[in-house]
């Protein structure tokens, strides 16, 4: 006697059918929504102009030209007396060498100034001559900025002034407040060698000083620190 063949469930290939709706959901989404135009985002950035004012007290402003060159200066006479006090105890008195009453008084006047230390007595001292063979005087000698580099690569040869002014300003007011000041045009590794100077001191709070923004008020300055 034969037996009847056993019969499977039918099944349906549903591959094909997956793909087709696919596809058409994919034509109806594109036929049938409106894209947007590309928008130009507008970003209102916050000003960096703050309205902390820096007294003008006890203050030791270093500046930084858009050349590279570098410039310091403390704002009380008193501590600009002392700082050229320590510069002659550490660096011309072993030499049996000074400054000048005249030159010292007038260094009491300067609000900043760029001069190495190998040609400082020089400037005070009044003992540069031009080409012409005339004396320059203490206000046309000439300030190629105070030597900054790297602290980390500094030499004997080739040594980073800016510690030694700011290691006797500190000494000649412990309470002293510094600012750099610069403009976008500064050069970074000079400012950034200007602020690892200031923290070999242990000097981590600053201010930093920038060309005021449109509509700033004058004495207006941003301040930043660690």
């Amino acid at each position: 006697m034969s037996k009847k063949p056993k019969r499977g469930a039918p099944t349906i290939d549903m591959t094909a059918m997956v793909d087709v709706a696919f596809l058409l959901l994919t034509f109806f989404i594109l036929t049938t929504t409106r894209f947007r135009e590309e928008q130009k985002i507008e970003v209102d950035t916050p000003s960096s102009v703050s309205t902390i004012e820096l007294e003008d007290q006890g203050l030791c402003i270093i500046s930084v030209a858009d050349d590279g060159r570098v410039f310091i200066g403390y704002s009380d006479i008193m501590t600009r007396e002392a700082v050229l006090g320590r510069f002659i105890e550490e660096k011309l008195s072993e030499e049996g060498k000074s400054i000048s009453a005249d030159g010292a008084s007038y260094f009491s006047t300067v609000q900043e100034f760029g001069v190495p230390e190998k040609e400082f007595t020089a400037w005070l001292n009044g003992e540069t001559k031009n080409e012409e063979g005339e004396d320059v005087t203490l206000e046309d000698f000439p300030h190629p900025g105070i030597p900054t580099p790297d602290p980390d690569s500094a030499t004997t040869e080739d040594p980073n002034e800016l510690k030694d002014w700011i290691r006797w300003g500190r000494m000649a007011d412990q309470r002293m407040r510094f600012a750099i000041k610069g403009d976008g045009k500064t050069q970074y590794e000079v400012i950034s060698n200007v602020i690892s100077s200031l923290q070999d001191w242990n000097v981590n709070q600053f201010s930093l000083i920038t060309e005021q923004e449109d509509g700033g008020a004058e004495g207006e300055e941003s301040h930043s620190g660690e």
